[in-house]
C-alpha cells in the first residue's frame, strides 16, 4: 500500500514543486495563482458533481458509518474554528476556512485511487458516500463565507447568491443526472472529464506558487494546528465514535483511512475566491501530504 501511495503521489509533489519554482522566480504571482484556484472552484467543482454524484452507487451504502464520519467531521470543524477564533484571534471567514480544511480530506485524488486497487466494492462505497456528501459540507461553508464576508449583513442577498454556489450547483446537477437516468452524449462526457482532470494540476500549481511567498509565525502555528487536527485529531475522534457506535473496525477501515488523509483542496480554493489568507492552508497541505504517506498505510494495517 505504501508503494502504491508513494508512486501515485509523486506527480502531485512534482506539480507543487513546479508551482513553487514559478513563484520563486517571479514567473507567476499570488494573484495569478488565485486565478487557477478560482477556475477550479467555479468551473471544475460543478463538473465533479455531475461526474461523481450522477454515477453514485447506493448498493452497499452504510448510513450509520457515514453519520459517524459526519459527526467526527463536525467536531473537528468546531474545535478548529474555536481555537482559531479564541486563541489566534482570526477573522470569522478565516476561521471558517481553517475549520473546513481541518476536517476535509483529499479523498478524490489521494485515498480513492488506492482503495480501488486494495479493497472490494463494499469497502469503496463509504469513500464514495463521503465524496458525494462533501458537496453539502463545502456548499454550507461557502454559504457561511457569503454571510460573513459582507460589509453589511443582507440575508436576502446572501441567500440569492447561493444560486451561484458552485458546490450546490454540482450537487443539484449530479442529483438530476442520477435520478433521471439521463445518458449524456459522449461529447458532453468527454468535456466533463476534461474539466475534472484539470482540477488537480491547477490547484497544486496554485498551491506551489502561494507556498513560495514568505509568511508570519502565526500562519506557521496555524498550519501545525491544522495538520495535527486533520491527521491525528480526526482519526482519534472518529475511532472513538465508531467504537461507541458498535461498528466493527473491519467495516470502517477505509473510512478511518480517509480520516488520516491529507487536507482537501476546497478550502484553499474558496480561501482564494473570498480573499482569505491562504498561508496556513498551503503549508498544512505539504505537511499533511508527507505525513499521510506513512500514516495511511499504518492505519490500513492496524485496523
Amino acid at each position: 500500500m505504501f508503494s502504491n501511495l508513494f508512486f501515485s503521489t509523486l506527480p502531485l509533489f512534482a506539480l507543487v514543486f513546479i508551482g513553487y519554482s514559478l513563484g520563486k522566480f517571479s514567473l507567476f504571482n499570488d494573484s495569478e495563482a488565485k486565478v487557477f484556484t478560482k477556475l477550479v472552484g467555479l468551473v471544475v467543482l460543478p463538473a465533479l458533481g455531475i461526474k461523481i454524484i450522477g454515477n453514485f452507487n447506493y448498493e452497499f451504502i452504510n448510513w450509520k458509518l457515514y453519520f459517524c464520519y459526519l459527526l467526527g467531521q463536525g467536531i473537528i470543524y468546531f474545535i478548529a474554528f474555536t481555537i482559531a477564533k479564541k486563541f489566534f484571534n482570526r477573522s470569522t471567514p478565516e476561521c471558517i476556512i481553517i475549520g473546513l480544511v481541518s476536517c476535509s480530506s483529499n479523498h478524490l485524488f489521494f485515498i480513492y485511487p488506492i482503495v480501488l486497487v486494495e479493497f472490494a466494492a463494499k469497502d469503496i462505497v463509504p469513500i464514495e458516500t463521503v465524496i458525494a456528501a462533501d458537496f453539502i459540507t463545502v456548499g454550507l461553508s461557502v454559504c457561511a463565507l457569503d454571510f460573513t464576508t459582507q460589509n453589511k449583513l443582507d440575508v436576502k442577498k446572501a441567500l440569492i447568491k447561493q444560486m451561484k454556489n458552485p458546490a450546490f450547483i454540482g450537487l443539484i446537477l449530479g442529483l438530476i443526472i442520477y435520478h433521471s437516468s439521463i445518458n449524456l452524449p459522449e461529447s458532453v462526457n468527454r468535456l466533463i472529464n476534461f474539466l475534472c482532470d484539470s482540477g488537480v494540476p491547477l490547484t497544486l500549481l496554485g498551491m506551489g506558487i502561494l507556498l513560495s511567498y514568505k509568511t508570519d509565525s502565526t500562519q506557521i502555528q496555524l498550519s501545525f494546528l491544522i495538520t495535527f487536527l486533520k491527521l491525528f485529531g480526526f482519526l482519534i475522534v472518529l475511532t472513538i465514535i465508531i467504537w461507541l457506535s458498535g461498528i466493527t473496525f473491519t467495516d470502517a477501515k477505509t473510512t478511518l483511512m480517509l480520516s488520516s488523509a491529507p487536507i482537501g483542496a476546497m478550502a484553499l480554493i474558496f480561501a482564494s475566491i473570498y480573499n482569505v489568507k491562504t498561508d496556513a492552508v498551503v503549508r498544512s497541505g505539504i505537511l499533511t501530504y508527507i505525513i499521510a504517506l506513512f500514516l495511511i498505510p499504518f492505519v490500513g494495517s492496524v485496523f
